[in-house]
């Protein structure tokens, strides 16, 4: 089991209280896929609430249908939770995005007519060109279209019964009905520009710091090791970089049950650096490979707590493939 990555302070904040508005009129129902740690995480924030959370787990593991079952998640086949939603939030690993969008599309077009059209955020890590692609292909099956994107780690309470909640930022028209004050409030959400594109377009900027500044201790840390001196390495950043290196290290005990998810999310960076920013493809190319490498380990069946021991089967995974 990985240690807890959340750092104190950051991202912490009290819940909403109840409003009136919200304790007037009846709660919107809102589906969640997938259902993985960030999905379980909001759902936790949305039936702390009494939203009604269902989803779809078809395929899903035997731990995913505990998981929502612990959060008294409805669920429901897949065109059923459909009908059923007025909010649908994508929360999938970039590669699974666009099918995701389409199988909605498809799904939601051959279905009655509803009153109130499907409000669909997508959530995922993914580049504003391909954003705007989904919304081409969301927006004419009478569906809602929102640019969402999460900053941060999955929403849970702390040990002083504080909640740590990511920040949601979306792009486009300002919200109105199903979303409530209180709804907006709940998820953190941040509106940070009027065109679709704009909320993943920060997501692709700040994943690229973060995830980035990963990949480059993923290689110091494997060459220190390498040459015997990991150890002196990090009492040097401790000593010159305190306030940094938990959360690089923490990125790098990340890495292990994310990398294969992270390499998609690398390409999208790349792609929207050289289509927004101008710059070339070799930079994030090679922070792909860094996780592709990663993803290749046993580390995310098997995740370590020990930096030393993460680092030690990444190195066996590098002179593998020499």
């Amino acid at each position: 089991m990985a240690e807890d990555r959340t750092f104190v302070g950051v991202g912490t904040s009290p819940l909403p209280s109840l409003d009136d508005e919200s304790s007037t009129t009846q709660k919107p129902t809102i589906a969640i896929m997938s259902f993985g740690e960030m999905g379980a995480g909001i759902a936790s924030l949305l039936t702390l609430y009494s939203y009604p959370v269902i989803t779809n787990l078809d395929g899903r593991s035997e731990k995913t249908w505990e998981r929502a079952k612990s959060l008294n998640v409805k669920v429901l086949p897949f065109a059923e939770m459909l009908e059923a939603a007025s909010i649908f939030l994508s929360i999938v690993p970039p590669a699974e995005a666009l099918p995701l969008a389409k199988k909605v599309a498809n799904v939601y077009a051959s279905s009655s007519p509803l009153a109130t059209p499907l409000q669909y955020v997508d959530m995922n890590a993914i580049s504003p060109d391909l954003c705007k692609e989904i919304d081409s292909i969301i927006a004419p099956s009478r569906i809602t279209f929102i640019d969402g994107a999460i900053i941060g780690f999955p929403p849970k309470m702390l040990q002083d019964q504080t909640w740590f909640r990511p920040s949601i930022t979306i792009a486009g028209p300002e919200l109105a009905e199903p979303w409530t004050s209180e709804l907006k409030s709940l998820l953190n959400f941040r509106h940070v520009g009027s065109a679709v594109g704009d909320a993943s377009g920060l997501k692709m900027c700040f994943g690229a710091i973060y995830k980035g500044h990963a990949a480059i201790f993923i290689q110091a840390y494997t060459t220190a090791h390498q040459m015997g001196v990991l150890e002196p390495l990090r009492k040097h950043m401790a000593e010159y970089f305190p306030s940094v290196i938990a959360i690089h290290e923490s990125s790098l005990n990340g890495s292990q049950r994310k990398a294969y998810r992270w390499i998609k999310e690398m390409e999208e960076i790349r792609m929207t650096f050289q289509s927004y920013g101008g710059w070339g493809p070799e930079v994030f190319t090679g922070v792909a490979d860094v996780f592709r490498t990663v993803s290749q380990t046993d580390l995310e069946k098997q995740s370590q707590n020990s930096v030393g021991e993460i680092t030690e089967i990444i190195c066996q995974s590098l002179m593998e493939r020499k």
